[in-house]
């Protein structure tokens, strides 16, 4: 009897459920879930512009074989039906549904608008149904929009228009975008394909990886996943590719430029090549250097007396692959000198080292107080090294003050000091027995460090070195050069001219008709070869606008061709 009348409770409960309204549910808004709404076409700058601007989108690939927006049959690589281009409705869902589903979607959905649900409902590449669902592909009898969302039973939908408000498309702006209620929305749609509800085949366990694979056979199927069951992709190419995952079981590598998934048993690993460029360490014998060395700091200095003629760099590689150049000897001049260390990975990849070494100018001072105090180093907080009498003495070597003895490289007070003697007027220079030329151009230094010179010749002062830069030559004489900035000399052998470019002349704007002869001549968006190709220009006559170095503006489309292929008419 109890178990009697719970069934009939139930079946009471049934009856009153299914009469109840629709409309008395409460309201509901469902959608993304697993992706944000986009209501805007995607510039260049967004991450997920390839889905839409690359070849990875077909319809894209046909719009840049098919400019002038008409349908082509066989028109794609694979010899089969190609389809409308960029700008209409179908560019669009292809290109929104790749976006969300993180890969192109499959190549096997094609044709015209309407013909999408059939093609998908024949081929079984996804599951489809008569209920909107957030994420899904609406396919009407000559429109296709992607569903972004469904809000209190209305759907709301991303969608374009045919062709773009110009041909061909200037900026992102040309494209006729829709979001919101679809512009359909009153024809019955034949219904939905649910992209985004396709399982996986199986699932399979991965790792990320960053190495390239060789593939030597033809026609290696690429698969949406990582097996056999996942859909077709098309083929990859003969030769080296990128991977960014494999399976754990290493028999599936997914490609980094697509997020396809090719089987490894017939790809070979590629042996990269070592990147360590990095010393291990670098020294100066007798010396240190600053600041304290690390693989990643490239630059240091050194201070060394005048005495020190020479220095000798050490230096070890982090890589036994490594090559290294700049080590040993190094013969130094007074004031700056430059040394570099050079490590050169295996991949050929250099990092460059540079020394700055200072060699000090020697100079004599006179000790002016008796038993003057020496010290270890440059301060009273060094060790004292005992007394030194009134006299003249020679200093290799000064620091924040203090004098460098060379008799026993103690240190002294210099406050304690002054010059020894007055300076001694220079030496006289050499007479020139030719005359300087004057001129008035520039010359860029190419080299790091180029000696200056008091006069025209190695004979004459050196009068320290010039960096790499632009400077403006006054004289020249016998090959040297003579600097407007300090009146130094320099050797104009390691230096090129600056030269001015010659103005362009501006383009002549004169209308003729020319007959082009050539077969698929090819357009450019400017007046020669290192502007951007637009296509192939068919046998014909042609109106030409305007010229420019040979070179003619279409008046059709405004792209230019080379005259020489053409005969005027």
């Amino acid at each position: 009897m109890k178990q009697r009348t719970i069934s009939v409770m139930l079946i009471l409960f049934l009856t009153v459920t299914l009469l109840t309204p629709i409309g008395t549910r409460p309201a509901e808004s469902y959608g993304a879930g697993s992706f944000s709404v986009r209501t805007s076409v995607p510039s260049s700058s967004d991450p997920n512009a390839k889905y839409y601007y690359s070849d990875l989108n077909r319809f894209w690939k046909a719009g840049r074989l098919a400019p002038d927006f008409k349908y082509y049959d066989k028109i794609m690589d694979d010899g089969r039906t190609g389809g409308y281009v960029w700008g209409n409705c179908t560019w669009w869902a292809y290109s929104r549904a790749s976006e969300v589903l993180g890969a192109p979607l499959n190549p096997n959905l094609r044709g015209n608008a309407g013909q999408w649900w059939d093609c998908n409902k024949k081929g079984g590449f996804y599951p489809y149904g008569s209920e909107p669902k957030a994420g899904a592909i609406v396919v009407y009898a000559t429109h296709v929009a992607f569903v972004e969302q469904i809000v209190n039973g209305q759907v709301y939908v991303s969608e374009s228009g045919w062709q773009t408000k110009t041909t061909p498309m200037a900026t992102y702006d040309d494209i006729y975008f829709h979001y919101g209620i679809p512009w359909h929305n009153r024809e019955t749609p034949k219904g939905y394909i649910y992209v985004t509800d396709k399982a996986p085949v199986t699932t399979v366990s991965s790792k990320p990886v960053s190495y390239s694979v060789r593939v030597s056979v033809d026609q290696l199927r690429m698969r949406s996943g990582p097996g056999t069951g996942y859909a077709n992709m098309g083929y990859i190419p003969v030769g080296v590719h990128q991977l960014k995952a494999i399976t754990t079981d290493g028999e599936w590598g997914q490609l980094a430029s697509n997020g396809y998934w090719i089987f490894l048993e017939y790809a070979e690993k590629v042996a990269e090549k070592d990147s360590n460029n990095n010393l291990k360490t670098l020294k100066v014998s007798g010396y240190s250097i600053s600041p304290k060395f690390k693989a990643a700091t490239t630059n240091y200095s050194l201070t060394v007396p005048s005495n020190v003629s020479s220095v000798t760099v050490k230096a070890v590689k982090s890589s036994k692959k490594a090559s290294l150049s700049g080590t040993g000897a190094v013969a130094l001049v007074t004031g700056s000198n430059v040394k570099t260390v050079t490590v050169t990975a295996e991949n050929g990849a250099a990092k460059v080292y540079t020394l700055n070494i200072t060699r000090c100018k020697q100079i004599k001072v006179k000790v002016t107080v008796t038993d003057l105090n020496m010290r270890g180093g440059p301060g009273t907080k060094y060790d004292s090294k005992g007394k030194l009498k009134k006299g003249t003495y020679v200093i290799v070597q000064t620091k924040n003050g203090w004098g460098k003895l060379k008799k026993n490289g103690h240190w002294i007070d210099l406050n304690y000091t002054e010059p020894a003697t007055a300076a001694a007027p220079p030496k006289e220079e050499p007479k020139q027995k030719v005359k300087a030329k004057a001129a008035n151009f520039k010359v860029k230094v190419t080299v790091t460090g180029l000696n200056m010179r008091s006069g025209p010749g190695k004979k004459y002062k050196n009068k320290g070195t010039l960096k790499k830069g632009t400077y403006t030559i006054s004289q020249t004489k016998g090959g040297w050069g003579k600097l407007k900035k300090n009146g130094h000399w320099i050797k104009l052998e390691y230096t090129k001219k600056v030269t001015k470019k010659a103005a362009q002349k501006p383009a002549k704007t004169k209308t003729f008709k020319v007959k082009v002869k050539a077969k698929d001549l090819n357009m450019r968006s400017g007046p020669g070869k290192k502007y951007k190709t637009k296509g192939k220009l068919k046998k014909g006559t042609y109106k030409i606008v305007k010229t420019k170095n040979g070179w003619g503006k279409l008046k059709k489309n405004g792209y230019w061709i080379k005259l020489s292929h053409t005969k005027r008419v």
